[in-house]
């Protein structure tokens, strides 16, 4: 932030410069064109056109610098004018229930492959396969590609309702089956 405010006001000290240097050319030139004539200066082609074009370019060339430094200061102000993008709080229990959830996928109708997100409803043929390092022990977690939710194929997820107790050798089977179907 520090180093936009310095190259504005930069900008700024161009831009009052070239307005400044200017003004003091046509100055210059109306001396040169208008009092120089009464102390015996004549009239030649010969210095008038290299003095109009040094004077033409010079003109320019602040020009320049007076059109960019003016974009520049107007960039500024236009991005400090904007509305900053504030994020929401997130409440803790809503965090908390949000890592404790994880979403079960819902098979598409007439394709057994296909399974439909019930986060953003979008149908998915294989999900992103990823490491969660959230846990003590790495595990290898389903992540949605449209969304990045956590998504368990319904047909290898069981419900609590139906196995309230799981044993070792339903978790190794449950993961025998993923693994297989994701070609592990």
């Amino acid at each position: 932030m520090v180093l936009k405010m310095i190259g504005v006001l930069v900008s700024i000290f161009a831009l009052i410069a070239a307005v400044s240097v200017a003004y003091l050319l046509t100055i210059i030139d109306s001396i040169v064109h208008g009092e120089l004539y009464q102390f015996g200066l004549t009239f030649s082609y010969d210095w008038a056109n290299p003095y109009w074009s040094v004077l033409r370019i010079s003109l320019i060339m602040l020009g320049l610098i007076a059109v960019v430094s003016s974009m520049n200061i107007a960039y500024f102000l236009w991005n400090r004018l904007k509305k900053p993008k504030v994020k929401k709080p997130v409440k803790e229990e809503a965090l908390a229930k949000a890592k404790a959830e994880v979403e079960v996928a819902q098979p598409s109708a007439g394709t057994p492959s296909l399974f439909q997100c019930t986060s953003c409803g979008r149908s998915i043929t294989h999900p992103l396969r990823m490491l969660d390092f959230h846990s003590q022990r790495p595990q290898m977690i389903n992540i949605c590609p449209f969304c990045n939710a956590t998504v368990v194929p319904a047909s290898y997820a069981y419900r609590q309702e139906e196995a309230p107790s799981t044993t070792e050798e339903d978790e190794e089977e449950i993961k025998r089956r993923i693994n297989k179907s994701f070609g592990k």
